[in-house]
C-alpha cells in the first residue's frame, strides 16, 4: 500500500447522499482489493452509510457491514438498491408530476418582466434583528444591501448606528427575494408581490405541522447545548422547515410510501432523505453562491434558502443514476454477483457474524467528540420512524452528566469493537481502521484500545488519506489547529496473538518527534497535518506511547524550525518567504 492515498470528495457515488462522515469508496476498495481476493467476505464494524459495502461490491466481494444508526442503514440500503435507472426515473417523475398537480402551485410567483405565473427556483429568507440603540427592526439581509454585502460594515437603518450582529435579539425570519426564470431565459430576483405573501400565508394557514414527521431535541442532548437550540427555539426537527417545503415534503413522502415494489421504494425514500437538509432552513445563502447545509450542526444562517423540493429532488434523480453507474461500471456484470448486506448492531456486540468468518474488517469509527451521530441522524429519523439509539454511541461527551465519565466509556466501547473484530477474522485476516484527531490522547484511546484487543504487534501498514479538504474550523483560524487528514492503520490477526499480551509502550515522543521534523523534504504541498500524521505514523511502527503527541505542539515545534504556515492554503513556507 501506498504511504499517502489521495481521494477526492466529488465522485458521484460520494455526492449521492451525504453523511456525518464518509470515507470515499475509491479509499476503500484498493484495501479491500490488498487484502482479500474475489468472492471473500469483508466487515465493517461502524459501516455508517455504508461505503465499505459499496466498495466490495465494486471489487466483487461480498460483505455484511453493521452500525447502531438507522440513518446509516437507510443510506447504506439505498445505495446498494438493486434497480435500474428506467424503473427509478419512470416512477420518480411520475409522482413528481402527480405531487406538482395538487400542491406545486405553492411554489407559483408572478414574474416582473410581464407578469406571467411560474414556479419560482428558491426564496430568500432574512433573520430579523431588534438595534440595541433604537430597538428598531433590522432585515440583516437588507443591512447587507445597503452596505455592499460588507457584514463588518452595518449600520441599522433607522439611527445609523453600527449594528454587531453577535448578542442581537432576534425576533423572526421573513421573505425578501424570489429567484425565477426571466424572460432572456437566466435566473432573476425580484422583491416580494402581494401574489407571493398571499401564497406564504396560504401555506402557513394550512395546518401542516399537525401531522408533519417530526421529533423533539431533547435536552439532554449534546447538540441541544452545541447548537443552543433552547434560544433560537429549535427543539423540535419540524421547526427547521418552512411551511411551503413542509407541505411539499410531505406529499411526496407520502407518495413515495405507496410504491408497491420494495426496492424501488427504498431508492425513492433514499432519493427523499438526501435532499432534507437542502430542503430546510439550513441551506445557507451566499452572496457568490450557495453554502451547503451545515449538516455536522443544527445551524440556520441569518440568510438562508427555501428551495424548491421539486427542483432539488429532480438533480438528486440525476445524480443518484449517476452513482448506480459508477457503482455498476467498475467491476461491470461481475459486481451484481456478490452479496452486501447491512446489518443493525452494536460494534461491540457482532452476534450476526460467527468467528473467524470474514477475511477483512475495514471500518471507519467515530473521532473523540467530534460529531455526535445520534444527535444529528434526529433529523432524517423522524421521517423513517426508527432512531439510533445515543447510549451505546462511541463518542465522547463534553457536556452533562456523562462527560465525566465520557474518555473511559469512549475506550471501551472501542476496545470491545476491535475485540470483537478480531473474534470475527480469519486467522491472518486484516482490520484497518480510519481514524483522525488533533490531540494526541485520543489518539492513544485507539493505541490502548488496538492493544487490549489483542492486536499487540505493530501495524503492517499505516497510510495518510488526504480527502483534499482544510477542515472549516482549520480554515476559519487561519491556520492549521484541526487535523485535516485521517490515517488508516492496519493490523492483522495472527496466531502470536492468540491471546492479548501486555507490553510497554516507550515514552520516545519528543524522539520520534524531532527526527520526523529533521528529516522533512521541503515541499509546496506538505502541510503541518502531514508532519503531525507522519510522526504518528512513526511512533505507532516504533511502538511509542503517543498521548502527548499533539497537532497544536507539533505546530509549535515547526514554527521554532523555521517554517510557517499559509493561514489560506495550510501549506508550510519556509520562515523567510
Amino acid at each position: 500500500m501506498q504511504d499517502i492515498l489521495k481521494v477526492g470528495r466529488s465522485d458521484a457515488i460520494y455526492n449521492g447522499h451525504s453523511y456525518l462522515t464518509k470515507v470515499p469508496v475509491m479509499a476503500i476498495v484498493p484495501f479491500i482489493e490488498e487484502y482479500t481476493k474475489t468472492g471473500d467476505t469483508v466487515a465493517d464494524i461502524f459501516a455508517g452509510s455504508g461505503m465499505t459495502a459499496v466498495a466490495a461490491k465494486m471489487a466483487g466481494r461480498n460483505a455484511i457491514v453493521s452500525d447502531i444508526s438507522r440513518l446509516g442503514k437507510h443510506i447504506g440500503t439505498g445505495y446498494l438498491s438493486s434497480v435500474t435507472p428506467e424503473e427509478f426515473e419512470t416512477e420518480a417523475r411520475r409522482i413528481l408530476n402527480d405531487s406538482k398537480a395538487t400542491v406545486g402551485h405553492f411554489y407559483d410567483s408572478l414574474r416582473e418582466e410581464d407578469g406571467l405565473k411560474m414556479s419560482f427556483g428558491k426564496t430568500i429568507w432574512s433573520f430579523v434583528y431588534e438595534c440595541g440603540h433604537c430597538q428598531n427592526e433590522i432585515n440583516y439581509y437588507n443591512a447587507l444591501h445597503d452596505n455592499d454585502w460588507d457584514p463588518k460594515k452595518l449600520k441599522c437603518p433607522s439611527c445609523g448606528e453600527i449594528f454587531v450582529k453577535k448578542g442581537a435579539k432576534f425576533l423572526r425570519d421573513e421573505p425578501v427575494v424570489v429567484s425565477l426564470k426571466g424572460c432572456a431565459g437566466k435566473q432573476i430576483e425580484q422583491r416580494l408581490s402581494e401574489f407571493d405573501y398571499e401564497k406564504i400565508e396560504s401555506a402557513e394557514s394550512s395546518g401542516i405541522f399537525e401531522y408533519f414527521p417530526s421529533v423533539d431535541i431533547p435536552e439532554d442532548r449534546e447538540m441541544y447545548k452545541r447548537s443552543a437550540l433552547k434560544k433560537w427555539n429549535l427543539t423540535s426537527t419540524h421547526k427547521f422547515f418552512s411551511h411551503r417545503n413542509a407541505i411539499i415534503l410531505y406529499d411526496l413522502w407520502q407518495r413515495f410510501e405507496q410504491v408497491e415494489n420494495e426496492s424501488l421504494r427504498q431508492k425513492l425514500k433514499f432519493a427523499f432523505t438526501a435532499i432534507l437538509p437542502r430542503a430546510s432552513k439550513r441551506y445557507q445563502w451566499s452572496k457568490k453562491a450557495p453554502l451547503n447545509a451545515a449538516i455536522q450542526n443544527y445551524y440556520i444562517a441569518p440568510v438562508f434558502y427555501e428551495w424548491n423540493v421539486y427542483e432539488l429532488i429532480e438533480r438528486k434523480i440525476n445524480a443518484l443514476v449517476k452513482a448506480d453507474k459508477q457503482i455498476t461500471d467498475y467491476r461491470g456484470n461481475d459486481a451484481l454477483e456478490t452479496n452486501q448486506e447491512y446489518v443493525t448492531a452494536s460494534a461491540d456486540n457482532l452476534a450476526h457474524l460467527h468467528d473467524n468468518s470474514v477475511e477483512f474488517v475495514f471500518t471507519d469509527p467515530p473521532f473523540g467528540s467530534n460529531i455526535f451521530y445520534a444527535d444529528m441522524n434526529l433529523f432524517h429519523e423522524a421521517w423513517l420512524g426508527e432512531y439510533t439509539d445515543n447510549t451505546s454511541e462511541a463518542v465522547m461527551r463534553t457536556t452533562g452528566k456523562d462527560k465525566a465519565k465520557s474518555k473511559e466509556s469512549y475506550q471501551k466501547i472501542l476496545t470491545g469493537a476491535f475485540k470483537e473484530a478480531r473474534r470475527v477474522l480469519k486467522n491472518d485476516g486484516h482490520l484497518s481502521v480510519v481514524f483522525g484527531n488533533s490531540q494526541g490522547s485520543i489518539w492513544a484511546v485507539v493505541q490502548q484500545a488496538l492493544r487490549d484487543a489483542g492486536f499487540t504487534n505493530k501495524p503492517v501498514n499505516i497510510t495518510i488519506l488526504d480527502k483534499g479538504q482544510r477542515s472549516v474550523k482549520g480554515l476559519n483560524s487561519g491556520t492549521e489547529k484541526v487535523v485535516t487528514l485521517d490515517l488508516i492503520v492496519t493490523v492483522q490477526k495472527s496466531d502470536e496473538n492468540s491471546a492479548p499480551k501486555e507490553y510497554e509502550l516507550r515514552n520516545d515522543g519528543m524522539d520520534v518527534i524531532e527526527k520526523t521534523i529533521d528529516a522533512i523534504s521541503f515541499s509546496e504541498e506538505l502541510t503541518a497535518s502531514h508532519i503531525y500524521l507522519d510522526i504518528l505514523r512513526n511512533a505507532m511502527y516504533e511502538g511509542v506511547a503517543i498521548a502527548e503527541i499533539d497537532l497544536g505542539k507539533i505546530t509549535q515545534i515547526i514554527h521554532d524550525k523555521g517554517y510557517k504556515i499559509n493561514p489560506k492554503s495550510g501549506k508550510l513556507l519556509l520562515a523567510d518567504v
